[in-house]
């Protein structure tokens, strides 16, 4: 028990969200904070906590929020080292592949997998969505 619960205190998901009406149609945000967000070209970034999808912060362009899912891998990490990362795509792999680059260049971290994201979170967050897994080491 104790070997399960450390892997899941060092490992972590984000995402940056490319589309707010995913995350509508799922119920995650009402039909307001929709238009408004769609309107205002809001970029929320999402984290897995206790089982579930939670906003964490949120950017006003992709590329911001590309930058902003590193800045918190970096402060997650801390002091640690990032074992191993998974980038994970929603129909978008040339941007995974440029997620990837920007990992390794940033953290160094031995392995990097790309791959598409499972049918049951792209449903969550919709086509054009990142993600970055990673596990960290003390």
């Amino acid at each position: 028990v104790a070997v399960a619960e450390n892997t899941r205190d060092h490992t972590h998901l984000l995402f940056v969200v490319d589309t707010l009406e995913y995350l509508h149609k799922g119920g995650r945000i009402g039909g307001a904070k929709r238009l408004l967000g769609t309107a205002l070209n809001i970029k929320p970034i999402l984290h897995f906590e206790d089982g579930t999808i939670q906003p964490l912060s949120q950017t006003r362009t992709k590329s911001r929020g590309i930058e902003e899912l590193l800045n918190i891998a970096a402060e997650r990490l801390g002091a640690g080292v990032m074992a191993e990362a998974a980038v994970v795509h929603v129909d978008c792999p040339e941007e995974g592949r440029s997620l990837v680059e920007k990992v390794k260049e940033r953290f160094n971290p031995p392995l990097v997998h790309l791959s598409d994201v499972s049918p049951v979170v792209g449903t969550h967050v919709g086509p054009g969505a990142l993600g970055l897994a990673f596990y960290s080491i003390l």
